[in-house]
């Protein structure tokens, strides 16, 4: 007997048309009770949320693009969306060399003044 996974995970190759959507693959459907009658999908990364519309099986529209822009998605990253509840998913991220995207925090590229505004 197959135990399914408490949290499951799918990865996404980046592909051309990227910037327009993105499908969740058909077999990984069945761990989405209901998905047809959810508009919307939460994508969650580094404590922000993203709020996406579910077109049949496709993540579109919504803040997609925001989403895309503000981690700077090339062809070749993969994205792994790992399955928190409902339509909630929580995205790592991994680039063309299939490691962690780093990022800058905006705590690391604020300027820094002390009290005369001079930066430090």
């Amino acid at each position: 007997m197959k135990v399914p996974p408490k949290k499951p995970h799918f990865f996404k190759p980046i592909l051309p048309g990227f910037k327009h959507g993105m499908k969740i693959p058909i077999g990984f459907l069945k761990y989405l009770k209901g998905h047809d009658q959810y508009e919307h999908a939460i994508l969650r990364r580094a404590d922000k949320k993203w709020l996406v519309k579910v077109n049949g099986s496709r993540l579109e529209e919504g803040d997609w693009k925001d989403f895309v822009e503000q981690h700077d998605l090339q062809l070749g990253d993969i994205l792994v969306f790992k399955h928190e509840r409902d339509m909630i998913f929580e995205v790592s991220i991994f680039d063309s060399s299939h490691c962690d995207r780093e990022y800058m925090h905006e705590k690391d590229t604020a300027k820094k003044f002390d009290l005369e505004g001079k930066v430090l």
